[in-house]
């Protein structure tokens, strides 16, 4: 993201120091007022309520895959989407203890620790591994816990006080999470920009076929699609898929219209800009210092 977004105020599955909230400060800076949600559904409610003008939620990591909430919450709510941010996530062994032989237990979110788990296997194999339910909470339970680390951010780190007893301990080096920034407005179009939707087809051969071709003729090109099921009856599914372009183009609306007429119902989720990848490293890092 090349410039600050504004909101007065901005919630985020927290607790504090997540990496949610680490991608919040980088999107909106310091000078908003942070309200951290104990789930993806509550920062969901926090914008559509007003009490935040805009929320910020993970929706897919390149290591870990989809965060399904957060597909479900976007079919549930009429908060559209309104930026994508990438972060690269780095993964580090943080503790109050000064070396990694006084550490009998590691905390963390189960996804941060199977993002881990080959170095953990490797330089750690007898401690206790122990779930919580964010990096933020773990940080936060070591911080007054003798001989245990959390696997967390340097974010965290900073936050709680935390030594950083070995860096960069992720198993993929170009480990990146995306997120969504929800909110009631729709960004102007940019001339780089995505659109997001979800459509629920109508029970027919070859649908699914027939409602992507559409895509095809009008040449928009597709960047992402993923099913999910629909819950409202079994075998049945929604999909989820991300094109190129901004949905208050004549093109994109126009291809849009045409893929409803093979759609039980399809919603527009949101345009906005383009996010950019980070840098990822290409050499292997052990983490230790």
């Amino acid at each position: 993201m090349k410039k600050k977004l504004h909101a007065s105020s901005v919630a985020y599955l927290g607790p504090e120091a997540t990496f949610t909230h680490q991608a919040a400060t980088m999107l909106f800076g310091h000078d908003a007022s942070y309200k951290d949600a104990e789930t993806i559904e509550d920062v969901f409610l926090a914008v559509i309520k007003g009490e935040c003008g805009q929320g910020v939620v993970p929706v897919e990591n390149s290591y870990e895959g989809t965060v399904n909430i957060t597909q479900d919450m976007l079919n549930k709510y009429d908060a559209g989407i309104c930026a994508e941010y990438y972060l690269r996530i780095r993964q580090n062994l943080l503790s109050t203890e000064e070396e990694v032989n006084s550490v009998s237990r590691v905390y963390s979110h189960q996804q941060a620790i199977a993002q881990c788990r080959s170095w953990l296997r490797k330089n750690m194999s007898r401690v206790q591994l122990t779930e919580t339910v964010s990096t933020g909470h773990a940080a936060r339970i070591v911080k007054n816990a003798p001989h245990s680390a959390a696997i967390g951010s340097s974010f965290a780190a900073e936050r709680y006080g935390l030594n950083i007893l070995c860096e960069g301990i992720e198993d993929d080096k170009n480990n990146v999470t995306r997120f969504f920034v929800i909110g009631k407005t729709t960004p102007a179009p940019t001339g780089d920009d995505k659109t997001s939707i979800m459509f629920f087809l109508k029970d027919r051969p070859g649908s699914l076929y027939k409602c992507l071709s559409v895509l095809a003729e009008k040449a928009v090109n597709m960047t992402r699609i993923e099913s999910r099921p629909a819950k409202t009856k079994k075998w049945e599914y929604l999909f989820f898929v991300d094109i190129e372009g901004h949905k208050d183009d004549p093109r994109i609306d126009h291809a849009l219209h045409e893929m409803e007429r093979h759609c039980v119902f399809l919603k527009r989720l949101g345009s906005y800009p383009r996010g950019q990848m980070p840098d990822v490293e290409c050499k292997n890092v052990d983490g230790k210092k």
